[in-house]
């Protein structure tokens, strides 16, 4: 069995810890508002609950990961923005069926997040090689 390095190890558990909170707490919260999956067939139900769930999960676990392993702030600011931005439009009624959406589009905010963490690796890259400032240090 390959075993990781310690300093890899911590933020392994806090990105699958925190994906896996961030995806029980969002499921219930949907489940408690409303949100449920509809349908004759229990394998498209199991589907579409495994696709929510993978989906919450990753929307948590990677930028968690990268900001304690490479100390990257935006893509957990993004999830969290994001969020944020669907709790409000629940909770205000400006979007018509905000969690339900949340669920269903995940793979495109997913890459908002990652997107925003390639921009900060680009700049930071740029600052430690111009200025020498920035880099990529470990939170824990």
């Amino acid at each position: 069995m390959v075993s990781l390095p310690s300093k890899s190890r911590k933020p392994l558990v806090i990105g699958v810890l925190g994906g896996l909170i961030y995806s029980v707490i969002v499921l219930w919260w949907s489940f408690s508002r409303g949100v449920y999956f509809a349908s004759g067939d229990l394998l498209t139900v199991a589907i579409g609950v495994s696709y929510a769930v993978v989906g919450l999960f990753l929307m948590a676990a990677v930028p968690l990961f990268l900001l304690a392993r490479f100390s990257l702030i935006l893509p957990a600011g993004v999830t969290l923005w994001l969020l944020g931005n669907n709790v409000y439009q629940e909770l205000y009624g400006t979007h018509l069926h905000p969690l339900s959406s949340y669920l269903t589009v995940w793979p495109l905010l997913f890459g908002m997040a990652l997107a925003a963490g390639l921009l900060e690796v680009l700049i930071r890259y740029t600052t430690q090689r111009g200025f020498g400032r920035g880099g990529f240090r470990p939170l824990v």
